[in-house]
């Protein structure tokens, strides 16, 4: 019998032991929206640690499966999923993490709420919040570009029992992020009905009821000017495709229990969202709803490996100490603790900006920066994070059957999903052409540090001369990443100084963040670059 065996990490209701996460809450929400909030909060928190982590094991377990023919030759295409993936849906929608922004309950504060849903639920959902985060975002395009379906499909969306779940099918081969290339063709017939033709290359909503999908009137040219934005149902009445056939399933680093596929739209019946023009000023909502999800999707991955990487440090013995007893151990601990520290100030200020605007109490010009900005940032910080997590387990932290690489490939999907880091540098730049924004951004930095302690001299100056550093850069596509990253890492010092005046921790964070430059040294030229990266 062996003498020793290891334990393993314990997962906690987070709702009640991150502090970081209470904090938060407290300082950012009404003390009346909170106490309504907080037993939800908790009681998701207990199911996330406990019967949700069993249900996103075997649904991790026994990933999706293609099945093209059934067992006479008839193509129908199935989709097999493991019950408990479903399951994770339903949890997340009982939770409300599609239905809170688009309730009364609370008000502007609806998206701050929701993000503390989406916090506890997503590190146990195994990928499942990816169509209620497209839901959340096909409400949004609904309410604004068409009340008739509006009507017709929001109740569904937004309910927390015998939901829709909605998809965004923007991705095709020829384009990626590059939406002018869209290639799929719309065609309306004698009777007005509109039919859809294309590849979808990358569907992540293979189970949902309803999909937003852009195509170009047939006629209509070429650019992304031309793209309409089309309602697909996926299924007809009697259960079968709408016109669609499934490629394939893609194998992905990541993400395994979530059915992403290759479509091909042969005939799709689909309905115009409002008229057929103007598709991707139409979906571009959505896309602040769905990157405000990949930040807390991301951010959430560091609070949930923190969590058990804190535990774990407890149990653990080496050289006769517990881990959490080594010097070395705790100043590198610390250090993922004060990046999750900043994150989590950024997304949920990211959050409550949005939640401002949707209620028609915020700045516009302010939110239009810092949600690109909070997706780039956060979602990269968070594969450095987790690499940095499941190493702290040892060689435990590299075995599959523990779970705990599951931590890493999941949140670099992050980095990838609704954009790239360079994506995300590029859409930022194009927000600070609108007048004043970069002015709207440098004001807030200025509000968030001053509401830090005076205690913090150090760290503010820090953030005072990175300002005057960021208004000083002029925003250009070479250094479209460098003004980006100096933006992220300065409002992220800002904000956590501020979380200071009411939490000592982060006055330790906002030190040790403020000690590496918070911009990057100036990029050398485009030839000399271009020649080191792509040289012979």
């Amino acid at each position: 019998m062996d003498p020793f065996l290891q334990d393993a990490p314990r997962a906690s209701n987070r709702s009640r032991t991150d502090r970081t996460l209470r904090t938060t809450l407290k300082r950012l929400l009404p003390a009346e929206v909170l106490a309504e909030a907080a037993p939800e909060l908790d009681a998701l928190g207990a199911r996330a640690a406990t019967e949700m982590l069993e249900l996103a094991h075997r649904a991790e377990s026994n990933p999706p499966r293609h099945v093209p023919f059934d067992a006479w030759g008839r193509r129908v295409d199935h989709i097999e999923i493991d019950p408990a993936w479903p399951a994770l849906v339903r949890e997340g929608q009982r939770a409300g993490a599609v239905a809170i922004p688009w309730e009364d309950r609370f008000g502007e504060h609806a998206r701050v709420v929701q993000t503390a849903v989406l916090d506890l639920f997503m590190p146990a959902s195994a990928t499942a919040d990816c169509p209620l985060a497209m839901t959340d975002a096909a409400v949004s395009v609904l309410n604004a570009s068409d009340p008739a379906l509006a009507e017709r499909y929001v109740p569904k969306l937004i309910a927390r029992e015998d939901a829709w779940t909605s998809g965004q099918w923007m991705t095709e081969k020829e384009g990626g992020s590059d939406v002018g290339r869209t290639g799929t063709i719309a065609t309306r017939d004698a009777s007005g009905t509109w039919t859809l033709r294309g590849t979808k290359w990358f569907t992540s909503a293979t189970t949902a009821d309803i999909a937003l999908a852009l195509a170009r009137p047939d006629g209509a040219g070429e650019g992304s000017r031309a793209l309409g934005l089309f309602l697909i149902e996926l299924r007809n009445p009697d259960g079968t495709w709408n016109g669609i056939r499934v490629r394939r399933l893609k194998d992905k680093l990541g993400t395994k229990a979530l059915p992403t596929a290759e479509l091909d739209l042969d005939g799709t019946v689909a309905v115009p969202v409002g008229d057929e023009t103007h598709g991707v000023r139409k979906i571009s909502p959505m896309l602040n709803i769905t990157r405000l999800h990949a930040a807390v999707g991301s951010l959430a991955a560091i609070g949930a490996g923190l969590d058990l990487a804190r535990d774990y440090a407890s149990r653990r013995e080496a050289f006769g100490r517990a881990l959490k007893d080594l010097p070395l151990h705790r100043a590198w601990m610390a250090q993922i603790a004060a990046i999750y520290e900043a994150t989590t100030a950024m997304t949920f200020r990211a959050a409550q900006l949005l939640g401002q605007v949707e209620r028609g109490t915020g700045d516009q010009t302010l939110a239009r920066v810092v949600l690109p900005l909070t997706k780039m940032a956060v979602s990269r910080q968070a594969v450095w994070a987790t690499s940095n997590l499941i190493e702290s387990f040892g060689g435990a932290g590299y075995l599959e059957d523990t779970g705990l690489p599951r931590m890493l490939r999941d949140a670099h999907v992050n980095c990838i999903w609704e954009g790239t880091t360079s994506v995300m540098a590029l859409d930022v730049m194009r927000a600070l052409g609108t007048a004043d924004a970069m002015r709207a951004f440098l004001d807030d930095i200025d509000a968030r540090a001053a509401a830090g302690p005076e205690a913090l001299a150090e760290p503010k100056q820090a953030v005072a001369a990175a300002r005057k550093e960021l208004e000083r850069i002029e925003p250009s596509e070479a250094g479209a990443r460098r003004l980006a990253w100096g933006m992220a890492r300065t409002y992220q010092a800002a904000l956590v100084i501020e979380a200071a005046a009411t939490d000592p921790r982060a006055a330790t964070a906002a030190t040790m963040l403020t000690r590496e430059p918070l911009i990057d040294a100036e990029l050398l030229g485009d030839d000399e670059l271009g020649a080191l990266a792509f040289g012979p």
